[in-house]
């Protein structure tokens, strides 16, 4: 029994071991929030533009610009998704993936006032960004707008300047991180400075829709294209079933057209009194054939044949005694051969 189990735990323990798996390495490393508001801000710079500006952004614009202006506008005029209300970049909505191309695809839900619209921007690694902040500039940048924010938690009674950046309410509408005071000060010297440590590629927007709507969507999609096909295959068949009627009518016109006036018969040549062995096994036969008319007497039989006889035997020569000899023999089809002739008395 212990031997059977053996194999039997192996495959389950093999099985469960296939099935764990690890969470992906990043492309980069890089800071959730710091991502977040990056792409908040190609949102707000980009969901309520329209007119001059709107053209000039999709024709000279930036490619994360041309993106999410091109989806915003598709968005109002196919989804109707209303007016801008806030954003919801909760963890179970907010999402980050790795890219195809080794960039890091932010999503954050953008609330509109009819529906929810989805707003994936990627982005990749900014080098610039890295070697901007090893230089001296920067940490004397750094220093000094800490050292001004912890003033400012002092004189607001504040113990440090992280619980005064995480309390006061002012600061979260800048849009800047208020998680910590070394986030804020880093947010601001970079919008500041317009050097980010991450560089926006492209915006791709979509409207969010519930298991139901798309469920709804794809039975009326099916229902239209099912529609089409039926109805393209009755038209087909109409026109195979009236094909049969074509030839009738293609028919009668050219019976129509061809219709003309009958001729008279022109009245047949009396047929020549043909000559020849042919001819004589004609004579025998009309002999021997029942009468139809008036009967045929000897004397018009033997005038018929010795007409032939004549007809025959006048294409002959004639020798020095006088004697007309006759034709060459010629082959005949007729089975009829005529040996000798005798006069009836």
């Amino acid at each position: 029994m212990k031997k059977k189990l053996l194999p039997i735990l192996s495959l389950l323990l093999l099985f469960c071991l296939c099935a764990c798996s690890t969470k992906p390495e990043k492309n980069f490393e890089y800071d959730e929030g710091m991502m977040i508001n990056m792409t908040k801000a190609v949102v707000n710079k980009c969901y309520n533009v329209s007119g001059a500006q709107a053209e000039y952004i999709l024709k000279d614009g930036e490619n994360v610009e041309k993106t999410a202006v091109a989806g915003f506008q598709q968005a109002q005029t196919t989804d109707k998704v209303g007016e801008f209300q806030g954003y919801d970049t909760s963890e179970d909505v907010t999402t980050f993936e790795n890219g195809a191309k080794g960039d890091v695809l932010c999503s954050i839900i953008v609330k509109f006032d009819k529906r929810d619209v989805r707003v994936t921007v990627s982005f990749e690694k900014n080098l610039l960004y890295d070697a901007w902040v090893e230089t001296p500039s920067y940490q004397q940048s750094y220093e000094q707008e800490m050292g001004g924010l912890q003033q400012y938690a002092e004189n607001a009674g504040y113990s440090s300047a992280d619980e005064f950046v995480k309390n006061e309410a002012s600061f979260q509408q800048f849009g800047y991180r208020t998680t910590s005071a070394e986030d804020f000060i880093k947010d601001y010297l970079c919008q500041n400075n317009n050097i980010f440590p991450y560089k926006a590629l492209e915006t791709e927007v979509s409207a969010v829709y519930s298991t139901s709507e798309l469920l709804l969507n794809g039975a009326k999609n099916m229902g239209v294209g099912m529609g089409v096909v039926f109805a393209v295959l009755v038209f087909i068949a109409c026109i195979i079933y009236l094909l049969r009627f074509v030839p009738k009518l293609l028919g009668k016109e050219k019976k129509s057209g061809s219709e003309k006036k009958p001729v008279a018969a022109k009245p047949k040549a009396a047929a020549p009194i043909p000559a020849g062995p042919a001819a004589i096994a004609q004579a025998a036969r009309a002999s021997e054939a029942p009468a139809t008319g008036e009967e045929v007497t000897d004397g018009e039989l033997i005038a018929v044949i010795t007409a032939a006889l004549h007809a025959y035997l006048a294409d002959g020569s004639t020798g020095e005694t006088g004697v007309i000899h006759p034709p060459a023999y010629t082959a005949s089809n007729d089975k009829l051969v005529v040996r000798s002739i005798r006069r009836v008395r």
